[in-house]
């Protein structure tokens, strides 16, 4: 069910120094969108930055902003887990998550579910199969009773890149939308495309372990028997984990404290 190309990219906290008094350098912001704003006006990352009193960035304490409006996803945890595309398509992004209804209990379920995310959809460059349309064809099968519409494309869409018709019509279904014959409608309605990939995340029970910070059990629902247990994709589990790590920082989360792969 799941294509797509994966990035990974490392970020890495400068701290800036006032050479003359060596003192940490007070920002109006912080530069990199991992790091947070103290309550004193000093970027970095950990407690110390993102406890009690922080300003900005991904805090985790009390007393201060998480960019604006206090949820776990909000613009600042958003930019630091999607930093490979322009401010315009993640707000675009974000916006379509905001319509969409969904919120994570906890910051684990936050750095699960957009890990899966990220690598779905090469970091919500594209929330279309990169192969479409010509790969069409290789997604018209059906397991279930469901055919897919002749004039209709089933190759993967949306945040979790749903496919085939089987798919599309339960997940149209779940949704009250026509979707076994408007398959477009997941490409071109920013919030249908995070409502199809909840819409597997609740189908397949994805939020119990990921609430509980069990990122291989969730990537074996995915994509299991491909990327488990030594299988084909392997490469492509690793680069999946390798993204997971990195969000987790967004949320001030950490290293995983489960094994994360599968």
């Amino acid at each position: 069910m799941m294509k797509c190309m994966h990035i990974y990219l490392s970020i890495l906290g400068v701290i800036g120094f006032v050479s003359s008094e060596h003192e940490f350098e007070r920002r109006a912001a912080c530069p990199d969108s991992s790091m947070c704003l103290s309550q004193w006006g000093y970027c970095g990352t950990g407690p110390d930055y993102c406890g009690s009193g922080c300003q900005a960035g991904p805090c985790t304490g009390s007393g201060g902003s998480s960019g604006g409006d206090g949820t776990i996803i909000n613009e600042q945890t958003f930019a630091c887990a999607f930093n490979t595309i322009d401010a315009g398509t993640r707000l675009n992004r974000l916006n379509g998550l905001r319509n969409s209804g969904w919120k994570p209990t906890n910051k684990d379920e936050a750095a699960v579910f957009l890990g899966h995310v990220f690598h779905e959809t090469d970091g919500l460059k594209t929330i279309r199969e990169y192969c479409a349309p010509g790969c069409g064809s290789h997604y018209a099968g059906s397991w279930c009773s469901i055919q897919g519409n002749p004039n209709k494309l089933y190759y993967g869409r949306g945040w979790f890149q749903l496919s085939w018709p089987c798919n599309y019509y339960a997940a149209g279904q779940s949704l009250g939308i026509d979707l076994l014959n408007n398959p477009d409608l997941v490409e071109q309605q920013q919030d249908i495309a995070v409502k199809t990939a909840i819409w597997f995340y609740n189908a397949n029970n994805m939020a119990a372990p990921a609430k509980q910070g069990d990122f291989a059990a969730t990537t074996r629902i995915i994509n299991g028997a491909l990327e488990c247990n030594g299988g084909p994709g392997t490469n492509n589990q690793m680069a999946r984990v390798a993204t997971y790590r990195r969000i987790r920082h967004c949320f001030g989360l950490g290293e995983p404290t489960r094994n994360p792969v599968c």
